[in-house]
């Protein structure tokens, strides 16, 4: 059986990239051992780092744009919350998760001056803006922040 050149690229591409893991969702074996994510993050020319706090731990990974993403992991392996920041927007759809289209809707909404989105519910929380070449944001579920973990933790 053969590949294709581009399906053979395909699955390598897939394979380097770094695992991240949607707001909500359970953090992948990558943000749980760095040593797997930072080996991934090499291979997509991307650098990570995985710190751990009182009761939660944090998978930072830079693209090789600049941007950093940030995903806070609870001690039940559930990402809670998640920011970001730099030159590029990363894809929202894939850092929201199922979040997502409570973000798109919340952006389809005219706003006055700079286009910052703001959601603030029991259910999200989110702020992102920024402009051409800086982007900053952060989301989190306060269901899901562990005990003694502050929204001002997120960053």
């Amino acid at each position: 059986m053969r590949f294709s050149v581009s399906v053979v690229c395909a699955l390598l591409f897939a394979q380097s990239v770094p695992a991240l893991a949607a707001l909500g969702a359970a953090a992948g074996p990558a943000a749980a051992n760095g040593t797997v994510q930072q080996a991934a993050s090499a291979r997509a020319k991307a650098s990570a780092r995985v710190s751990s706090y009182n009761g939660y731990t944090v998978s930072e990974t830079v693209n090789p744009s600049g941007t950093t993403v940030r995903e806070y992991i609870s001690p039940a392996n559930i990402v809670f919350a998640v920011s970001w920041q730099g030159p590029d927007m990363p894809n929202l759809q894939e850092v929201l998760g199922t979040y997502a289209d409570q973000y798109v809707s919340a952006a389809s909404v005219p706003h006055a001056g700079r286009r910052a989105v703001t959601i603030q519910s029991d259910q999200l929380v989110l702020h992102s803006g920024g402009h051409m070449r800086s982007f900053a944001g952060s989301a989190y579920v306060p269901s899901l922040l562990p005990q003694g973990v502050t929204p001002s933790d997120i960053r």
